[in-house]
């Protein structure tokens, strides 16, 4: 079994792509270059909301956010 992964490495990628991926594992790159991993549960315009492993609610603002990148089993 292989695996393809999927970069969203602009905001306008990130706001047009991850809608479409709601509860997927996600592994967030922040400008810091600091890695989040957890599970996709939203998004608005300005937002982005994931539960991490704790399965606490983290809310990140989208200038924040780098790059973020779904791994897909096939």
């Amino acid at each position: 079994m292989s695996t393809r992964q999927l970069r969203l490495n602009t905001l306008e990628q990130i706001q047009n792509r991850l809608k479409d991926f709601p509860g997927r594992k996600i592994n967030i790159v922040l400008n810091d270059r600091t890695v989040l991993f957890g599970e996709f549960i939203s998004m608005d315009v300005t937002r982005l909301k994931f539960k991490n492993m704790r399965l606490q609610s983290v809310t990140l603002l989208l200038h924040e956010i780098s790059e973020v990148y779904l791994d897909f089993k096939e």
